[in-house]
């Protein structure tokens, strides 16, 4: 479990929370829900660019900072004087703070867990994850900078190409399915029947969930464990991972000195020098962290608003559907930003269905693999600056005060209206 605090950025005053497996985030809009999620992004990108590059203040830094902070998640203007990040993993913690003006940072490793590290796929999916539908044209948009929408668009621009029409991907329960056709830039809704519609004139509600689905689909299924093409930049980084490895945990294995090169080649491509191991279990374990540190081991997700467009049960189909994709491996999270009870409530009987011992109802009702442990889930209300755990420790569940606070608000003021 991750730790994470912020203190005065945008509407946040003081927020500590703890980063599980299952995060909502539930408030009014505006109140740092958001910015939570970014923030908590930032650092999940920062702990993995340290961990692959083995280099902190190449990231740690205000260059760093302001363009993929600030810039990327759009956060201009949210960052005020007195401003504090501190995130803590089990394998490094990291600050920063100060402000806008004046920026300190600092870093260190947690020695224990050094190499037990697994490399996540980080992926962001914002509110606005519509464009890619109502939009005919959008992947040949252009932006002044890198921000969230467009990291968001090329991950949708990976995802759908794994869905031609003999993969399709079935949406949820409605008896719907999406195909795209690369060659033709042809995206089609599969109804009843055989009939087709395209993607553009699909419901606002399908163009909010068409690439919900497929982006989770891919990123808990598609991408793991996947070779991919590296780059010279990002060969010479894999090479100085294995070398900074094999330095500090394997230094007992016998072997020749090691000369480090000082050749213009092997400043450029940084060729690994020769390694040799003390016997086949070192040389094997080394094998299994490497790989560990460059395949994608896990999927990372942030989302906002889930029930974009969706009805109540549509919602909560959605939910269990999350909780399959997110239960297939056990690193993958799931952060949430959400103003709607029907969300929490739906991850309320999730939670439920794993404290109930029949599993024959369990299988019925929501699913076994869509059931979530209490300890797999945190929940948070976000308002006046602040966070508010809401789970209630006795009941092991959503505390149910704080499930549905406005729906209260409103049958208050109708009893009010009718003994009047």
């Amino acid at each position: 479990m991750n730790k994470l605090i912020i203190k005065n950025i945008g509407p946040l005053k003081s927020a500590t929370v703890n980063l599980a497996k299952y995060n909502l985030f539930i408030g009014p809009q505006s109140s740092g829900k958001s910015c939570i999620l970014k923030i908590a992004s930032y650092c999940k990108w920062v702990e993995k660019r340290i961990e692959l590059s083995q280099e902190p203040d190449n990231y740690l830094n205000e260059f760093e900072f302001w363009k993929q902070l600030v810039d990327y998640h759009r956060l201009n203007g949210f960052i005020k004087k007195g401003f504090l990040i501190k995130y803590e993993s089990s394998y490094m913690a990291f600050s920063i703070s100060g402000s806008p003006e004046k920026i300190q940072f600092s870093f260190k490793w947690k020695p224990r867990d050094r190499w037990q590290y697994s490399r996540p796929q980080i992926a962001y999916i914002p509110a606005e994850r519509n464009i890619v539908a109502v939009i005919p044209n959008w992947f040949d948009i252009s932006f002044s900078i890198d921000n969230n929408i467009q990291g968001y668009m090329s991950d949708w621009e990976n995802a759908r190409s794994t869905f031609p029409p003999q993969s399709r991907l079935d949406i949820l329960n409605l008896g719907l399915s999406y195909y795209y056709e690369k060659e033709q830039y042809r995206e089609r809704i599969l109804i009843d029947k055989g009939k087709e519609i395209a993607f553009l004139n699909a419901s606002s509600g399908l163009q909010s969930v068409v690439p919900l689905c497929g982006l989770i689909n891919y990123l808990t299924f598609y991408e793991l464990h996947r070779p991919r093409q590296l780059s010279v930049a990002q060969k010479r980084e894999l090479n100085n991972l294995q070398d900074t490895l094999y330095k500090e945990k394997f230094t007992h294995s016998n072997g020749p000195n090691i000369d480090e090169k000082d050749d213009d080649i092997a400043k450029t491509v940084s060729e690994p020098f020769v390694k040799f191991f003390s016997s086949h279990h070192d040389e094997v374990l080394f094998s299994e962290i490497v790989d560990k540190f460059s395949l994608t081991q896990y999927a990372s997700i942030y989302l906002e608003e889930p029930e974009e467009n969706l009805f109540p049960s549509t919602q909560y189909e959605l939910v269990k559907w999350m909780a399959k994709q997110i239960n297939t491996t056990q690193d993958n999270s799931l952060c949430i930003a959400t103003h709607s009870p029907y969300i929490l409530s739906s991850f309320n009987n999730l939670i439920q269905a794993a404290d109930n011992k029949d599993s024959n109802v369990v299988e019925t009702v929501v699913g076994k693999s869509a059931a979530i442990q209490f300890e797999d889930i945190n929940v948070y209300a976000v308002d006046n600056g602040t966070v508010k755990d809401i789970k209630d420790y006795d009941l092991r569940l959503i505390a149910q005060t704080d499930l549905d606070a406005a729906s209260d608000t409103i049958s208050s003021d109708f009893s009010k209206l009718l003994e009047s």
